[in-house]
């Protein structure tokens, strides 16, 4: 029999890995979501590395596992780590490292693969900045090792770039044009399986507000060339069996990669992927170590889309119920807030308000009916009065 250990699930990872074979071991952070009670639960401080790795000796070793995995960023290098020191599958840690080293990972495909990179510097390398704004007049300035969209700023000239932007931890990345998509993907033996490529919707800063599965704007050869970029990454990074989340930058025929990361995508996109193809996506990318496979049962619409609701920061007056759309249907509805809550200046993917989940009966109606939701005051505000 089987044992997988899984590293800091939320309850809907958790819950759809109990149709996994064998025996499921939770390791999670003190003060996380309870899980099911019946599910196997060890709780520690998985972000404390040493602290974790003797854990990993005295409570998981005798326990005799057969693989460690982890869905959630926080967890993908506590759960390599751990798969490591005890011989058993998972993740190398040197690639997830490699992925989640925003620098290194620019590095990686600059010696293997320059054609999906845009121009690139060191945030702490003033000459490569300097070249960088001479050449591109302005760039993407964002943490190494950030994620949520959170501190991602485009700076238009290079006096405008502030001192805490100029260290090693800043990547600055020439502006990519086009239109930005996110590609799901299942490795095996180094075979790269595309299951899911979602269209985003995002702010002027960055913040991803909306994912359409399929992609509206991407045709079938677009599609090809996605997918064979995304297989040259994982190929130049390393990775060769396990999930991954990609998010290009398509303009005509060239495909630019922005980042990956060894798990799925977040924003619900599984439920994207679930809904339009039928693979039950979470499964998959938890149980790829034990021999689950990929289970797809039969797709319940022919497109869907995640749509992150945001109002005017101030305080909340009013929450509308989910409206009924005239070009597609909502599926899930999901809003956080109430009236007398205070809601905070778009940021970072965490200020966001809600999120629901909508089913179309093509790519024409879906992107029509994101664009009729985004139109919708579903949450109203009052400025908060000056102090």
């Amino acid at each position: 029999m089987t044992t997988l250990v899984i590293v800091g699930a939320n309850p809907t990872v958790a819950r759809e890995a109990g149709s996994l074979p064998g025996e499921l071991i939770h390791v999670q952070l003190p003060g996380a979501p309870v899980l099911d009670p019946d599910d196997r639960v060890f709780t520690t401080d998985f972000l404390d590395l040493p602290a974790f790795l003797a854990f990993t000796d005295e409570v998981l070793r005798p326990l005799a596992p057969t693989a460690v995995v982890s869905l959630t960023e926080l967890g993908l290098e506590p759960a390599a780590l751990a798969a490591r020191r005890l011989g058993v599958a998972g993740i190398d840690p040197v690639v997830v490292g490699a992925t989640r080293d925003k620098l290194e990972m620019r590095r990686i495909l600059e010696r293997e693969a320059p054609h999906l990179n845009p121009a690139f510097a060191a945030g702490d390398d003033p000459e490569a900045v300097a070249r960088l704004f001479a050449r591109h007049g302005r760039a993407v300035a964002k943490p190494v090792d950030g994620v949520g969209s959170t501190s991602i700023a485009l700076v238009e000239d290079i006096a405008d770039l502030p001192a805490d932007r100029r260290t090693a931890a800043t990547l600055l990345e020439q502006f990519a044009e086009g239109r930005e998509f996110s590609v799901e993907a299942l490795s095996v033996g180094g075979r790269h399986t595309v299951l899911g490529i979602a269209e985003k919707g995002t702010t002027d800063g960055f913040i991803e507000v909306s994912h359409m599965m399929p992609p509206p704007s991407l045709d079938a050869h677009r599609q090809q060339l996605v997918a064979r970029a995304v297989g040259e990454l994982l190929d130049a990074v390393g990775l060769t069996d396990g999930p991954s989340h990609t998010e290009v930058m398509v303009d005509g025929d060239k495909v630019v990669v922005i980042e990956t990361h060894t798990r799925l995508g977040g924003d619900g996109i599984a439920d994207l992927v679930r809904l339009t193809t039928g693979v039950e996506w979470r499964r998959a990318a938890l149980g790829w170590p034990v021999g689950a496979g990929v289970r797809r049962g039969p797709a319940t619409a022919a497109a869907a889309a995640t749509v992150f609701l945001t109002a005017p920061p101030g305080r909340v007056t009013a929450v509308a119920p989910p409206p009924t759309l005239t070009h597609g249907h909502v599926h899930a509805w999901d809003l956080s807030v109430l009236p007398g809550d205070e809601v905070r200046p778009l940021r970072s993917s965490s200020d966001r308000l809600g999120m629901a989940v909508l089913t179309a009966a093509d790519t024409e109606a879906c992107a029509a009916a994101v664009a009729e939701l985004i139109a919708v005051p579903v949450v109203t505000t009052a400025p908060e009065p000056a102090s």
